[in-house]
C-alpha cells in the first residue's frame, strides 16, 4: 500500500509484538519470570535508504523512539533514554548498547555472553548464552563463575541506577 500510495521512500515501518509465554518450558507457566522466552520480542524496521538485514546487536524497547526520531531527520531529545539503532539498521554488526535490561517480578541484565537474572526473593540466575541458549543450566551457584556474576550484578545495579530507578 505504500508503494501504491507514493509513500514508500518516504515511510519507515516499526513492526514488534508481544513476547511469549513459556508453556511449561522451565516449569514455568505465561510469564512470572526473566527466561529468553518471556523476555525477548521480535522487532522488524524497515526504513528508506536502508538495506533489509539481520542483526544479532541488543537491543530494548526503549529504543524504538529514539530510532524513529533520527529516521524522520528530527533531534533525539536529551531526556531520552533509550539510543537509536540507526546504526545497526547502516550495519547489522554495529553494536549500540552492551546489555538490555528486563524487568518481571525482579530485574535482568541480557548481554551477548551472559543473561543474569535477580528476583524480587533475593534469588539469583545467571546463565552463559553462548553455551547454554535455552538457559537451562543456572550457574548462579557454581564457584567459578562467582566473578562474572559479580561484574553482572554491578552493572545491572548500574544500569538501573541511570535509569533512575534503584
Amino acid at each position: 500500500e505504500l508503494k501504491r500510495l507514493g509513500l514508500e521512500e518516504k515511510t519507515a515501518v516499526v513492526f514488534i509484538s508481544d513476547h511469549g509465554y513459556h508453556l511449561g518450558e522451565h516449569e514455568f507457566w505465561q510469564k512470572h519470570n526473566l527466561h529468553e522466552e518471556v523476555t525477548r520480542v521480535p522487532m522488524i524496521i524497515a526504513a528508506p535508504g536502508q538495506k533489509s538485514g539481520r542483526t544479532n546487536s541488543i537491543t530494548e524497547l526503549v529504543d524504538i523512539y529514539p530510532t524513529v526520531v533520527e529516521l524522520a531527520g528530527l533531534p533525539i531529545p536529551e531526556s531520552v533514554q533509550g539510543v537509536s539503532l540507526v546504526p545497526v539498521l547502516a550495519d547489522p554488526t554495529a553494536t549500540v548498547k552492551q546489555g538490555a535490561l528486563s524487568f518481571q517480578k525482579g530485574t535482568a541484565l541480557r548481554e551477548k555472553a551472559f543473561a543474569y537474572m535477580r528476583y524480587n526473593d533475593g534469588s539469583e540466575e545467571l546463565y552463559d548464552m553462548r553455551e547454554d541458549p535455552l538457559q537451562f543450566q543456572n550457574l548462579s551457584a557454581h564457584p567459578q563463575y562467582q566473578e562474572t556474576q559479580q561484574a553482572l550484578r554491578h552493572r545491572l545495579e548500574t544500569r538501573l541506577t541511570q535509569a533512575g530507578i534503584e
